[in-house]
């Protein structure tokens, strides 16, 4: 087993979530992870990413591996929802298409469900102090 956690390990976690039929686009993966790592950064703490290793400087909790999947996941969620928004659907003389609204709202649904997830997941991860 490995000392540190790598990009590969939260890329895995990722694709736990994603059902695509094709690859995504190459890069795409990466920038989805950044903003996953920003995000998280910024609500809970420093990770200690080396980009030019790809790796974190030590081993990550397998919840935090799974919230940064899950952020990453929120980030595709926010996209395929905007490429589905600047469809159009199909106008003819004698036939009309439009079955993208059903697939809006399917996408819309499921991207409200997921940051609501990521949402109570960032709060648990957080540390909270009573006095």
């Amino acid at each position: 087993m490995a000392d540190e956690t790598t990009f590969e390990d939260v890329l895995n976690s990722f694709h736990t979530h994603l059902q695509e039929r094709k690859p995504l686009p190459s890069g795409l993966d990466y920038a989805f992870f950044e903003s996953a790592l920003a995000y998280y950064e910024l609500e809970i703490n420093s990770l200690d990413y080396i980009e030019d290793e790809q790796k974190f400087k030590s081993k990550l909790d397998r919840n935090v591996i799974y919230a940064l999947g899950m952020l990453m996941y929120v980030q595709y969620l926010t996209r395929e929802l905007s490429r589905i928004e600047k469809l159009n659907g199909f106008h003819g003389k004698d036939i009309q298409m439009t079955g993208s609204d059903e697939s809006k709202r399917t996408t819309k649904a499921d991207l409200e469900l997921e940051i609501e997830r990521c949402d109570r997941l960032m709060h648990k991860l957080k540390t909270h102090n009573f006095e």
